[in-house]
């Protein structure tokens, strides 16, 4: 069962968002839990900071300084009749945007007729994905219930962030890089501390990975509320390493028979969001694919009980990767929405339109149901399991690599850093009327942007 798109107060445009990021996320679509009612309306709220004056000294206190809310030519203070008020908004969600542009020139002879439209498809595909299925992972997987997650900063001193740039790009999935801190109200001044459901982790067996899914069938039998639920309910959510893992062991117990023999000419992995070949193993346990970047790292203690408040610093705490996943699909909620995209003519800048599409998410762990959300790690040792420790080692080296790197050389993996080059020509980069890669040749003496309509910048 697919948690359902609400249509209601939707336009066409956001339908087709949403409906985009359920087909292409795992996320989106596997958890239906409904126990809490959140109003889109009401995730991000406004509210007013009202700057309160000093004593007031002037004899005249209508008299303005140069800084229009100055008190006197004296004094910078502000000692006007009418208090200015800062409007501040803050949302309660994890809360993004994306912009790009698009120049006429590219309307008219870019091969691709529907630019705009395979602009946000692609958006949707790198910007809002990787951080919408790291987000919520990590953030369900946390036990969260209430709070508001942020970037640490070096401003935390020893309890700063595992990587520098964390507030500049998109989520990492490592709880290192992040703290959990009071959500604002839907009134003024009636924040929410954050809150969570305890998630207790299991380790997968190494001398027979088989034998993980036993231990996390009697786990999830155990529970209380195990008889309320179906066992279709069940998935675990595996990279395709792990799928290998499985196919070998099952290959190496049904050694000679003819069962074997066909998981060992004919399978495979496909690597997709999807469901495993496998499709249900032994405990009705669904297969369901994921890729090694989208699952977090989480602070545990000994007895692998996952710790949302931990950090670098925190004693008797170990940062441990999740690779897998069992968890009753309603255990976790989820929740999307997508605004209208919003645009502007560049008018006099350029001939073109900026586009701007704001989204917001975020996921919860169901407190009375949070037995059934249980993260699997790595043991300490591995044989039978060092192919899935090696494919997160090797997908997390590609990621630091182009994180690192500033153009889309050498490393061709799709996710960039805090910082990227200047394309040339400079005018598609604002400002547009100075930029220090405006010039299309450096060095032979052209230091003019001609040739386009869009920009010509006399300075560069």
């Amino acid at each position: 069962m697919v948690a359902p798109v609400q249509k209601d107060s939707l336009t066409e445009y956001q339908i087709a968002l949403a409906t985009y990021l359920r087909i292409s996320s795992p996320v989106a679509g596997m958890f239906t839990g409904t126990e809490i009612k959140p109003n889109p309306n009401a995730r991000s709220i406004r509210v007013p900071d009202i700057r309160v004056d000093d004593y007031i000294v002037d004899a005249d206190i209508s008299r303005i300084g140069e800084g229009h809310y100055a008190g006197s030519e004296f004094t910078s203070e502000w000692k006007n009749g009418v208090p200015p008020i800062e409007w501040r908004t803050y949302s309660m969600s994890r809360h993004r945007s994306f912009g790009f542009t698009v120049f006429d020139e590219q309307l008219r002879y870019s091969p691709i007729k529907n630019i705009v439209q395979e602009y946000t498809g692609r958006k949707m595909q790198t910007t809002v994905l990787r951080d919408h299925d790291k987000y919520c992972l990590l953030a369900a997987l946390s036990g969260h219930m209430t709070g508001k997650l942020v970037p640490r900063t070096a401003a935390d001193g020893t309890a700063g962030p595992i990587n520098a740039d964390v507030h500049l790009i998109s989520n990492t999935g490592n709880a290192g890089d992040y703290k959990w801190i009071a959500e604002p109200g839907e009134d003024y001044d009636n924040q929410i501390q954050p809150s969570f459901a305890t998630i207790k982790g299991m380790y997968l067996d190494d001398a027979n990975p088989l034998k993980t899914l036993d231990a996390l069938t009697l786990l999830f039998s155990d529970n209380w509320f195990d008889s309320n639920f179906g066992n279709n309910e069940r998935f675990l959510l595996i990279t395709s390493a792990l799928e290998l893992v499985f196919i070998n062991a099952l290959i190496d117990k049904g050694a000679g028979t003819e069962s074997a023999f066909k998981l060992l000419k004919d399978g495979d992995i496909s690597g997709a969001n999807a469901a495993g070949y496998l499709g249900t193993l032994k405990g009705s346990w669904k297969l369901v694919k994921i890729h090694p970047e989208f699952l977090p790292k989480l602070y545990t203690d000994a007895n692998l009980v996952v710790d949302p408040l931990a950090n670098k610093s925190t004693a008797a705490r170990t940062l441990r990767q999740v690779v897998a996943l069992a968890a009753y699909k309603n255990a976790i909620q989820t929740y999307e929405h997508f605004s209208e995209r919003r645009e502007q003519d560049g008018g006099v800048r350029f001939k073109g339109k900026e586009y701007v599409q704001d989204f917001s998410y975020d996921a919860w762990a169901i407190d009375q149901l949070s037995e059934g959300i249980v993260p699997l790690f790595l043991p300490n040792t591995t044989t039978n399991l060092k192919v899935v420790d090696d494919s997160f080692n090797s997908v997390a080296a590609k990621v630091a690599a182009a994180r690192a790197q500033k153009s889309v050389a050498p490393s061709t993996y799709p996710i960039s850093g805090a910082e990227t080059l200047k394309s040339r020509p400079g005018w598609f980069h604002p400002p547009y009327n100075a930029t220090a890669a405006a010039n299309i040749q450096t060095g032979a003496g052209i230091n003019e942007s001609t040739g386009d309509v869009a920009h010509t910048n006399l300075k560069a």
